[in-house]
Protein backbone atom coordinates (compact mmCIF):
# COMPACT_ATOMS: atom_id res chain seq x y z
CA UNK A 1 0.00 0.00 0.00
CA UNK A 2 2.77 2.24 -0.05
CA UNK A 3 2.72 2.48 -3.38
CA UNK A 4 -0.92 3.84 -3.61
CA UNK A 5 -1.25 7.74 -4.34
CA UNK A 6 -2.23 9.19 -1.48
CA UNK A 7 -4.12 12.72 -1.55
CA UNK A 8 -2.88 16.13 -0.35
CA UNK A 9 -4.44 15.64 3.25
CA UNK A 10 -3.05 12.36 3.53
CA UNK A 11 0.52 14.04 2.56
CA UNK A 12 -0.22 17.18 4.96
CA UNK A 13 -0.78 14.55 7.71
CA UNK A 14 1.92 13.04 7.58
CA UNK A 15 4.41 16.10 7.40
CA UNK A 16 2.41 16.83 10.20
CA UNK A 17 3.32 13.56 12.44
CA UNK A 18 6.73 13.12 11.81
CA UNK A 19 9.31 14.53 14.07
CA UNK A 20 9.88 18.52 13.51
CA UNK A 21 13.42 19.88 12.93
CA UNK A 22 14.80 22.38 15.89
CA UNK A 23 13.74 25.52 15.87
CA UNK A 24 10.27 24.53 14.81
CA UNK A 25 7.60 24.34 16.80
CA UNK A 26 4.51 22.19 16.32
CA UNK A 27 0.97 24.08 15.85
CA UNK A 28 -0.83 22.40 19.20
CA UNK A 29 2.33 23.85 21.49
CA UNK A 30 2.66 27.43 19.78
CA UNK A 31 0.25 30.12 21.32
CA UNK A 32 -2.25 31.67 19.50
CA UNK A 33 -0.88 35.25 19.09
CA UNK A 34 -2.11 37.64 16.17
CA UNK A 35 0.61 39.31 14.21
CA UNK A 36 -0.40 42.57 13.24
CA UNK A 37 -0.06 43.47 9.65
CA UNK A 38 2.87 45.52 8.11
CA UNK A 39 1.77 49.05 7.54
CA UNK A 40 3.50 49.32 3.85
CA UNK A 41 2.83 46.93 1.50
CA UNK A 42 6.06 45.98 -0.67
CA UNK A 43 5.00 47.31 -4.43
CA UNK A 44 3.72 43.95 -6.06
CA UNK A 45 5.77 42.62 -8.90
CA UNK A 46 4.38 42.48 -12.82
CA UNK A 47 5.07 39.37 -13.86
CA UNK A 48 2.21 38.15 -16.99
CA UNK A 49 3.54 34.51 -16.04
CA UNK A 50 5.24 34.17 -20.11
CA UNK A 51 8.43 35.16 -19.08
CA UNK A 52 10.73 33.80 -16.12
CA UNK A 53 11.47 36.63 -13.44
CA UNK A 54 13.60 39.16 -13.29
CA UNK A 55 17.44 37.77 -12.16
CA UNK A 56 18.45 41.56 -11.09
CA UNK A 57 17.00 44.56 -9.03
CA UNK A 58 17.80 46.65 -12.03
CA UNK A 59 15.90 44.75 -14.22
CA UNK A 60 13.26 44.39 -12.49
CA UNK A 61 12.72 48.29 -11.80
CA UNK A 62 13.25 48.89 -15.49
CA UNK A 63 10.26 45.68 -15.78
CA UNK A 64 8.17 48.10 -13.64
CA UNK A 65 8.72 51.26 -14.69
CA UNK A 66 8.17 50.29 -18.03
CA UNK A 67 5.00 49.04 -17.12
CA UNK A 68 3.70 51.69 -14.81
CA UNK A 69 4.75 54.68 -17.19
CA UNK A 70 2.63 53.36 -19.82
CA UNK A 71 0.76 56.06 -21.55
CA UNK A 72 -2.94 55.48 -22.26
CA UNK A 73 -4.00 56.59 -25.81
CA UNK A 74 -7.68 57.76 -25.33
CA UNK A 75 -9.43 57.79 -28.71
CA UNK A 76 -10.82 61.13 -30.80
CA UNK A 77 -13.89 61.66 -31.00
CA UNK A 78 -14.43 61.99 -34.47
CA UNK A 79 -16.03 65.35 -35.48
CA UNK A 80 -18.35 63.88 -38.05
CA UNK A 81 -19.88 61.92 -34.57
CA UNK A 82 -19.69 65.19 -32.59
CA UNK A 83 -21.83 66.98 -35.05
CA UNK A 84 -24.37 64.27 -36.05
CA UNK A 85 -24.67 63.73 -32.10
CA UNK A 86 -25.31 67.44 -31.55
CA UNK A 87 -27.91 67.64 -34.17
CA UNK A 88 -29.98 64.57 -33.10
CA UNK A 89 -29.90 66.34 -29.35
CA UNK A 90 -31.14 69.85 -31.10
CA UNK A 91 -33.75 67.72 -33.29
CA UNK A 92 -34.79 65.95 -30.05
CA UNK A 93 -35.16 69.53 -28.16
CA UNK A 94 -36.77 71.13 -30.94
CA UNK A 95 -39.53 68.11 -31.12
CA UNK A 96 -39.93 68.09 -27.24
CA UNK A 97 -40.41 72.07 -27.34
CA UNK A 98 -43.10 71.77 -29.87
CA UNK A 99 -45.09 69.12 -27.74
CA UNK A 100 -44.78 71.24 -25.01
CA UNK A 101 -45.94 73.63 -27.30
CA UNK A 102 -48.97 71.90 -28.47
CA UNK A 103 -50.25 70.27 -25.57
CA UNK A 104 -50.49 74.02 -23.62
CA UNK A 105 -52.36 75.33 -26.76
CA UNK A 106 -54.58 71.94 -26.58
CA UNK A 107 -55.00 73.07 -22.61
CA UNK A 108 -55.98 76.20 -23.55
CA UNK A 109 -58.99 74.74 -26.07
CA UNK A 110 -60.10 73.10 -23.80
CA UNK A 111 -60.02 75.13 -21.20
CA UNK A 112 -62.21 77.86 -23.94
CA UNK A 113 -64.77 75.13 -24.77
CA UNK A 114 -65.27 75.04 -20.99
CA UNK A 115 -65.91 78.35 -20.13
CA UNK A 116 -67.72 78.84 -23.97
CA UNK A 117 -70.25 75.43 -22.19
CA UNK A 118 -70.58 76.82 -19.31
CA UNK A 119 -71.75 80.02 -20.53
CA UNK A 120 -74.34 78.35 -22.46
CA UNK A 121 -75.56 75.99 -20.22
CA UNK A 122 -76.10 79.68 -17.78
CA UNK A 123 -78.22 80.76 -21.11
CA UNK A 124 -80.17 77.68 -21.11
CA UNK A 125 -80.96 78.18 -17.65
CA UNK A 126 -82.06 81.80 -18.32
CA UNK A 127 -84.80 80.62 -21.09
CA UNK A 128 -86.32 77.78 -18.87
CA UNK A 129 -86.81 80.18 -16.02
CA UNK A 130 -88.27 82.48 -19.18
CA UNK A 131 -90.44 80.05 -19.72
CA UNK A 132 -91.60 79.40 -16.58
CA UNK A 133 -92.39 82.82 -15.92
CA UNK A 134 -94.76 83.50 -19.50
CA UNK A 135 -96.75 79.94 -19.46
CA UNK A 136 -97.53 80.86 -15.33
CA UNK A 137 -101.59 80.72 -15.39
CA UNK A 138 -102.00 84.10 -13.32
CA UNK A 139 -100.18 85.74 -16.30
CA UNK A 140 -101.97 84.08 -18.77
CA UNK A 141 -105.49 84.90 -16.71
CA UNK A 142 -104.79 88.68 -16.63
CA UNK A 143 -103.82 88.76 -20.34
CA UNK A 144 -106.75 87.15 -21.21
CA UNK A 145 -108.84 89.53 -18.91
CA UNK A 146 -107.27 92.70 -19.91
CA UNK A 147 -106.20 92.38 -23.68
CA UNK A 148 -109.39 89.99 -24.51
CA UNK A 149 -111.57 90.70 -22.27
CA UNK A 150 -112.23 87.01 -21.53
CA UNK A 151 -113.85 86.41 -17.70
CA UNK A 152 -114.60 83.17 -15.96
CA UNK A 153 -118.08 82.54 -16.06
CA UNK A 154 -120.12 83.27 -12.59
CA UNK A 155 -122.47 80.51 -12.62
CA UNK A 156 -122.55 76.58 -13.79
CA UNK A 157 -122.02 76.03 -17.37
CA UNK A 158 -125.17 75.34 -19.54
CA UNK A 159 -125.39 72.86 -22.29
CA UNK A 160 -126.69 74.87 -25.56
CA UNK A 161 -128.72 72.83 -28.09
CA UNK A 162 -127.67 73.30 -31.45
CA UNK A 163 -130.31 71.88 -34.19
CA UNK A 164 -128.90 69.65 -36.74
CA UNK A 165 -130.83 72.09 -40.00
CA UNK A 166 -129.69 75.41 -38.89
CA UNK A 167 -126.12 73.84 -39.17
CA UNK A 168 -126.70 72.89 -42.54
CA UNK A 169 -128.51 75.86 -43.86
CA UNK A 170 -125.22 77.82 -42.83
CA UNK A 171 -122.77 75.25 -44.11
CA UNK A 172 -124.66 75.91 -47.60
Amino acid sequence: MANAPKNIGEIYAERAMSVQPEGIVPLESSPRVRTPAPLSQPDPAIYGGTMPPPSSQVEFNRQTLAAKNKVVKTRKQSPFNLMLTMFAVAVAIVLYVGNVIAVQQLLKDVSDKQAQLQQILNEQEMLKAQINRMSSLERIRKMAEDDLGLHNPKGSPQWIQVDGNKIQEIEQ
